[in-house]
C-alpha cells in the first residue's frame, strides 16, 4: 500500500531545523518500523513542509509510522492512501460493473421476460 505524508513542523522542529537544516532529514533516517519504507521525501513550499511517499503493508504499519515520525521529526502528519490514476481504466470499470448486484440483475433477465 503506498501513502503521501503531509508533514508540518511544530514549534519544536521548526526550532531544530534552524539549529540543524538537516534535522528532519537525519529523523526519517533513523526511523524503523517493520513493514513500512520511506520511499522518498520532499520539502515543500506552500501548505505543508513536507511531503513524504511511503509503502506500508497495512493501515496499522502506516499509523505507526505516523507516529513515530511525529515524534521523532516533531511533525504533525496527515495521510492520504494513494491508489493509481489507472483506477478508472476501462476494463477496471468493467469490473467493477460486472460485481454490482444490480448489474448482475440486469444481465441475468431473459430477452423474452424485458418485453
Amino acid at each position: 500500500m503506498l501513502f503521501f505524508l503531509l508533514a508540518n513542523l511544530t514549534d519544536d522542529g521548526l526550532q531544530a531545523c534552524v539549529e540543524n537544516p538537516d534535522a528532519f532529514a537525519e529523523a526519517c533516517d533513523s526511523i524503523d518500523v517493520p513493514g513500512a519504507r520511506l520511499l522518498s521525501r520532499y520539502a515543500t513550499l506552500g501548505q505543508y513542509d513536507f511531503v513524504l511517499l511511503v509503502e506500508a503493508d497495512s493501515a496499522q504499519t502506516m499509523s505507526r509510522l505516523s507516529v513515530v515520525l511525529g515524534a521523532n521529526a516533531h511533525v504533525h502528519v496527515k495521510s492520504m492512501q494513494a491508489i493509481t490514476a489507472h483506477l478508472m481504466s476501462e476494463r477496471e470499470e468493467e469490473l467493477i460493473e460486472s460485481s454490482n448486484p444490480e448489474n448482475k440483475k440486469k444481465t441475468s433477465q431473459p430477452a423474452s421476460a424485458a418485453s
